[in-house]
Formats: structure tokens, C-alpha cells, sequence
């Protein structure tokens, strides 16, 4: 959905507020003031913000990769030039640009980004609903009081700033698009399936993928190859792609294991807790020598974990039995990124295309950052994922086993490829 503050943001609102023009909202403004609707001082404000920086100092491992990508726009210079801001100004609207903007600058590293109130209310239902399950500082996060009081606080800003109030429009209620297509290719002998993303189990799309996944495997059982496309897929939830994918085309057991760093800090404590037992964590200093790490950026990491996808075989094995190729991009990220770590460590199927955007080796639920006295969240994921030879994940992502040639689609290289080697 597109809003109209982010419109106004991105166009007009932070080139007038570094210019030096205030807030909008003044007495010429059509836009009523927004200057107090979070009810936040000017000491609250900047506890806030230095809060974010301080949390994200001690407890997020990927700003030196974001800081390596980006040297021309180093992160300490967003922190400084955007407290700056907020120090001028007494408004909370600058305020929530301040630390919108901040984020956008810094980038969607680690799935890093402010959890903003449409995203609120899925995650609410999502751990609220029994859709994810066993997370409970999760949940307390989300219903802590500060953070519900926050936003609707945020809300009324929004609202107040043009947001739509959440009403479906035409555009939204449009019959979604498929998520999955699939095809024979001519010939017979190759299938070829897109997934666009995974759905967790407990959405609609879950259940309408898995029977037409069960259908086509049917239907290609005679084909000498499968073609599972994810150029376009930026992840979702792994369990799809571990009960869909692998278990039915497996006829034995698949694991891999990498190492993930984590920063046990006051804020990542409590996650860490419920989700790893003592047994699992293993202090920093213990970590085997990796001849590729880059330990510039992750001075706050404390621990690390072995992380381990694995696989069983579905209790009724699909009939297709020939080989396995899966097409690849900078696109794929997250839990279709741990889908490539996954078919590439362990053989299940041959990459093809180009490297991948990242961040799939210790893939868990983003955590969340609560800033104190708005109850603002930001989200970014706790676990700094390693590849084999100690490159961060986020970083380099995964080398496909044949990489296209520039300009050439994933999908020419490994027809190609399989007549190379039929």
C-alpha cells in the first residue's frame, strides 16, 4: 500500500526540514499540527533517539556491512545529522522523520526497518492469533502498554498527516495475484514452477500452494528434470520450502550446519533466552578460525550458535525423481536465501543464476527494538548469519554452482546446462 505521508516524506518533507523551514503544520499549513500527537517532551524525544543508536551499537551485528557498502554515507553521520534535527525542532512529526528517515538511510540491512502500523497489526495477529507459536517476549512486545499506547498515538499522526485509515480500496481489493505458476516446458521432459515467496503455514496461500505443488509433481513424475524458479522470491517462511520442496523430493534425511554470531545484549537477552538453551551458546572466543570473516562491525558480537537446516523425507515421497535445478538472483534473501544455502550444501539441487541478496544462514524471527517513551518498534534480525569460509551471509550471499553469463535469464543457463550434462 502506498501512503501519502511517505510520498510527502521522500518528496518534500526532509529537504524542507534540513533546509531549516520547520515542521509542517504552521499556521499557512492546511495540515493540522502534529507537533505534540505523541505526547513526547523534547527530553523524551532525545532519549529515544539515542536509545535507538545505543541498541543498535550493542545489539545489531550488521552495520559494518552496511557501513562497507555504503562508505560515502557513513551511519555515524545519519545518527549525528538526524539528533540534530530533533534537538532544533519540538515537534513529534520530526521526531518519527527523524527516526523513519534514519532507517531508510541506513537500509534494510539484517531485515532491519521501523515496524510501522499496518506491520504492527500483522505481527499482532500473527503472534497474537496462535499463528506463530512459542515466541513470547514476542508477544510481550507487541502488548506491552507503551507499545500499544505508542500506536495508536502513531496513528493519529498518520492519520492526521493524510494516512489512509486502513479502509480497503479498489486497487486493494483486487483478487491477489497467483503466487505459484507452473508449466511443462515443450518437450515434456522439463517442469518449471515460480514461487514468488513462501507463506507461513497458517496463511490461505500455504495450503492453496501445497496442493498445486502435490498436483504438478504428479504431473511432471515422468519429466528428466525440475526447474524450481525463486528469482523473484526475497523469502517468507522456511518451513515452506522444508515441507514443500525438500521432504516430498527427498529419499533421505538432508542437513547443513553454519555458524551464527549473536550479541547478547539487554536488549537481545530476552530472545535469546527463550530461544536458545546454555547448552547452544558458545562464547565468542571459541569460534574456529574462519578465513573470511570480517570482524570489523561485530565487536559487540558475544556468542555464536550452530545453525542447522534439516529435512526428512515426507512420509509419501513425490513421484518426480530426476534432477533438481533452482534458479537464482539478488533478490532472493532471508528464508529463500536458507532454501540455496540449503540445496548447495547439501546437494539437493544445482544453482543457477547469479549471486543471491542473503542473510538465509541462522534465519529466525526479526526481533524488536522498543524506544522507551514512544513505543515505537524497530525490527531487525538478531542472528549474524556466516557462510562456510566465514563471509557474512548478508554480506556475499550464496554463488550459485553456474553462474549466467551477464544478461543471460537464470532459467537459458540451466537449459543449457542440462544438455551439457544429460
Amino acid at each position: 500500500m502506498k501512503h501519502a505521508w511517505k510520498k510527502l516524506l521522500a518528496a518534500a518533507v526532509l529537504p524542507c526540514l534540513l533546509a531549516g523551514c520547520g515542521a509542517l503544520g504552521g499556521p499557512e499549513s492546511e495540515v493540522p499540527s502534529m507537533d505534540h500527537l505523541l505526547g513526547l517532551t523534547q527530553e523524551q524525544r532525545l532519549e529515544d533517539y539515542d536509545y535507538l543508536v545505543q541498541t543498535l551499537g550493542d545489539s545489531y551485528l550488521c552495520m559494518g556491512v552496511r557501513d562497507r557498502d555504503n562508505p560515502e554515507d557513513p551511519s555515524a553521520a545519519i545518527f549525528q545529522a538526524y539528533r540534530e534535527m530533533i534537538q532544533e525542532s519540538d515537534s513529534d512529526e520530526v521526531f518519527y522523520s527523524a527516526v523513519y528517515s534514519t532507517l531508510f538511510r541506513l537500509g534494510t540491512y539484517g531485515h532491519l526497518w521501523i515496524v510501522e502500523p499496518d506491520m504492527y497489526r500483522a505481527y499482532c495477529e500473527a503472534y497474537e492469533d496462535g499463528g506463530i507459536q512459542d515466541r513470547e517476549h514476542w508477544r510481550e512486545v507487541l502488548t506491552d502498554p507503551v507499545t500499544v499506547r505508542g500506536y495508536e498515538r502513531l496513528q493519529t499522526l498518520l492519520d492526521a498527516y493524510g494516512e489512509e485509515d486502513g479502509t480497503v480500496n479498489s486497487a486493494d481489493s483486487e483478487e491477489p495475484a497467483a503466487n505459484l505458476h507452473t508449466l511443462l516446458l515443450p518437450g515434456g521432459d522439463v517442469g518449471y514452477v515460480k514461487i514468488d515467496s513462501f507463506p507461513a503455514e497458517y496463511e490461505d496461500s500455504y495450503a492453496t500452494d501445497r496442493a498445486a505443488l502435490t498436483d504438478f509433481y504428479r504431473q511432471a513424475a515422468d519429466c528428466t528434470d525440475l526447474i524450481i524458479d525463486l528469482t523473484d522470491n526475497s523469502g517468507g517462511s522456511e518451513v515452506y520450502w522444508q515441507q514443500l520442496l525438500a521432504a516430498p523430493l527427498t529419499d533421505r534425511p538432508l542437513s547443513c550446519t553454519n555458524y551464527a554470531l549473536l550479541a547478547e545484549s539487554g536488549n537481545n537477552r530476552p530472545y535469546i533466552q527463550e530461544v536458545f538453551s546454555p547448552e547452544e551458546l558458545h562464547p565468542i572466543a571459541d569460534l574456529p578460525d574462519l578465513p573470511k570473516l570480517e570482524r570489523d562491525g561485530i565487536q559487540a558480537a558475544t556468542h555464536f550458535v550452530e545453525s542447522t537446516l534439516s529435512v526428512e523425507p515426507a512420509a509419501e515421497r513425490a513421484p518426480f525423481h530426476g534432477r533438481i535445478w533452482v534458479l537464482v538472483g539478488p533478490a532472493v534473501y532471508s528464508a529463500s536465501e536458507s532454501f540455496a544455502v540449503f540445496c548447495q550444501e547439501t546437494g539437493f539441487a544445482t544453482l543457477v543464476g547469479s549471486p543471491t541478496g542473503g542473510d538465509g544462514i541462522g534465519a529466525l524471527d526479526p526481533v524488536f527494538l522498543q524506544l522507551p517513551n514512544s513505543g515505537i518498534l524497530v525490527q531487525f534480525t538478531m542472528m549474524f548469519g556466516l557462510n562456510g569460509d566465514g563471509s557474512s551471509s548478508e554480506e556475499t550471499g550464496t554463488t550459485p554452482d553456474i553462474l549466467s553469463p551477464a544478461g543471460e535469464p537464470a532459467l537459458v543457463t540451466a537449459l543449457r546446462a542440462m544438455e551439457g550434462v544429460a
